[in-house]
């Protein structure tokens, strides 16, 4: 089975927060809610895409505190947790994401027995069902990835329906279309999946315009679109737009590196990654998985340069780290991965040292 690359399926972590995240902003700003609980989703958000992961789950804890009987809270609290977990390349909380998305949903059931009209309770629901069909899009458990996407989508497309002015909307529907439509590409098992991705793509291209609170999440959604599709320079665009507000995002940087490896802008890439490395190493004990990526991104940047000494003392660099079970599970594919590029690397390294050798004897020859 062919499945996605790891480190292009990872970074579905942006389309699990941006599509919730970023839609869940404009649901706060309506008059429905109240003003302080809109501040404090808000909080969550900038926490967590400034990885603050803490400060987003004490800020989430106050949002159930004072609506108990709400989704908000509990919704946000799975991301928090989410987000922490895919950064962290760990699913050590998984029982806890799971717990809280269901307290979302279970809590909007509620609601909705007595207000079947309440559009925002109802996208809390769908959220949370997304949510869960994105972790277990992470580790390729891809029948209850569909499931629960599936669910969650149609959940969005109800509200699309009831409000088809939402431009909002485009943004979750779009994401599902698009990430749909590529995986099952891979899927030999899963035949006859219209091709969506165009339809995907133009969704999140509308949110990216006329959103009202979702403009920056499409920017960031269509980051790995674009990568996905190979089209680098508009990767390099959005992820610019993005990283105006988030200076810092591991995740818009190592977009920001692929897209100029792609565009074989090297240096710039290695600026990239190494952006992300130099706050990695501040606290080492907790960021292993994150170092071993940039490594492991190095290497593949030094490699596709030509610099294969540079590319192997990477390789050897990304070895030296230990990793809990749940990381090295997810850490193969890129293991995997550069093994070959190690071979490669030591084969180009033979070969240019061969040709300077066959160099020097030519030149000899040729002096008088």
């Amino acid at each position: 089975m062919q499945s996605l690359h790891c480190y292009q399926r990872i970074y579905l972590l942006s389309v699990c927060i941006f599509m919730s995240c970023g839609l869940l902003t404009r649901c706060f700003s309506q008059s429905t809610l109240p003003g302080d609980m809109h501040t404090l989703a808000v909080n969550v958000i900038d926490n967590i895409y400034n990885e603050q992961f803490r400060d987003a789950e004490d800020e989430a804890r106050k949002i159930i505190k004072k609506y108990p009987g709400h989704p908000a809270g509990f919704f946000f609290m799975a991301a928090a947790i989410d987000a922490w977990m895919a950064t962290h390349l760990t699913d050590k909380r998984e029982d806890e994401f799971y717990r809280f998305c269901d307290l979302a949903v279970e809590r909007a059931e509620k609601i909705l027995e007595k207000n079947d009209r309440d559009s925002w309770v109802r996208f809390f629901m769908g959220g949370a069902e997304g949510y869960k069909g994105t972790y277990e899009a992470r580790f390729e458990r891809w029948i209850t990835a569909f499931r629960y996407g599936w669910k969650g989508v149609s959940i969005l497309t109800q509200l699309r329906e009831q409000n088809s002015d939402l431009a909002d909307i485009n943004y979750g529907i779009g994401s599902y279309e698009y990430w749909r439509s590529a995986m099952t590409k891979n899927l030999r098992w899963m035949p006859g999946i219209e091709d969506k991705r165009a339809q995907g793509i133009e969704k999140l291209q509308k949110a990216r315009a006329i959103g009202v609170y979702t403009r920056l999440s499409a920017t960031t959604g269509l980051v790995d679109i674009y990568l996905n599709e190979k089209s680098f320079a508009q990767a390099l665009i959005v992820a610019d737009e993005a990283l105006k507000k988030y200076p810092n995002s591991r995740w818009l940087l190592i977009g920001k590196a692929r897209a100029h490896l792609g565009e074989k802008n090297y240096e710039s890439a290695r600026r990239a990654i190494r952006q992300v490395l130099a706050r990695a190493e501040i606290e080492p004990s907790e960021e292993h998985a994150t170092i071993a990526l940039c490594h492991f991104w190095l290497a593949k940047i030094e490699y596709a340069d030509g610099r294969f000494a540079e590319c192997i003392a990477e390789c050897d660099l990304m070895k030296t780290y230990q990793f809990d079970d749940d990381s090295k599970k997810q850490l193969e594919h890129y293991f995997e991965e550069l093994g070959d590029i190690k071979k490669q690397a030591i084969i180009g390294r033979k070969l240019t040292n061969q040709t300077r050798v066959t160099s020097k004897k030519s030149d000899s020859k040729m002096r008088p």
